[in-house]
């Protein structure tokens, strides 16, 4: 019965979601989609994103045709019980559009 009852609670936690910090290359590969999505919302459907550049820790400088975007990461207030660990909450801000 203790092995089944061991067997039962192992089981269990193995089930259980885990949440770990991201591994550096898809956190930053969460940014860009976050600086992304905020720049296709920023500047609409006729300026389409042509590239992407980080150019300091957690700043974007987007291009789309003749305007350019920074976008910055900023990160959230984060309520989680203390020693959890997981995925870095943040949001992207982007700064006023400049269209030559």
């Amino acid at each position: 019965m203790k092995s089944i009852a061991s067997a039962l609670f192992i089981l269990t936690l193995a089930s259980a979601p885990a949440f770990a910090a991201l591994p550096p290359h898809y956190q930053r590969q969460a940014e860009f989609v976050a600086a992304l999505n905020v720049a296709a919302e920023t500047l609409g459907i006729a300026n389409p994103v042509d590239a992407i550049t980080l150019t300091e820790a957690d700043r974007f400088e987007i291009r789309a045709g003749s305007c350019s975007l920074i976008v910055n990461i900023v990160s959230e207030e984060e309520k989680r019980p203390e020693g959890f660990v997981g995925p870095r909450m943040f949001r992207a801000e982007a700064e006023e559009p400049i269209c030559e």
